[in-house]
Formats: C-alpha cells, sequence, structure tokens
C-alpha cells in the first residue's frame, strides 16, 4: 500500500522522480539508466525515435512493467507500482 499526503502538492515541488531506471526483456535492454524528475504544476513530454523506450517508460510508471532496476520516489518516498492500481494511487494513468 502507498502512502499519499493528503495536503496539495505545492507548485514546483519535486513529485516523482526516477533514478537509474532500466528494463530488460531477455537479453534486450528497452530502458538504460534513465533519470527523470516531475514537479508539481509542470507538463512533460516524452520525445524520440520509434524503439526508443518512451512506451516502456510510460508502462513502468503506469504499473504495467516493473523496472529492472533503478528507483521510483514519489513525494521524497521511494514507491513501488506493482500494478495499474498502485500507479493509479498516485494520480498516475494512461489513456
Amino acid at each position: 500500500m502507498i502512502d499519499i499526503p493528503d495536503e496539495p502538492v505545492p507548485a514546483g515541488e519535486l513529485v516523482l522522480s526516477l533514478r537509474g531506471i532500466s528494463k530488460h526483456f531477455g537479453a534486450v535492454s528497452a530502458l538504460t539508466d534513465i533519470d527523470l524528475d516531475v514537479h508539481a504544476g509542470e507538463v512533460v513530454a516524452l520525445v524520440g525515435d520509434n524503439g526508443a523506450g518512451k512506451s516502456t517508460l510510460v508502462k513502468i510508471l503506469a504499473g504495467v512493467h516493473q523496472p529492472s532496476s533503478g528507483t521510483i520516489d514519489y513525494r521524497g518516498k521511494q514507491v513501488t507500482l506493482a500494478d495499474p492500481s498502485a500507479a493509479l494511487t498516485l494520480g498516475i494513468a494512461t489513456v
């Protein structure tokens, strides 16, 4: 279970931090050592070539895939997004 503070996040505060995220599917490295910070009120776009790992990263954030290595912090606390419902608890969803 992920503990979420009840108070709103002040603008500019670090909300989500990914450090060293990698994902391997067998011998295929889909992501290698990705770092990403998202602050409250910020709009973030993932841009890259086909096969760059954009969808894999979004699926990790949405709890569909687990990273092979690295950490995900939500408001300063390390979390495990074990499934889409865990991500949704933090307000993370994909359409």
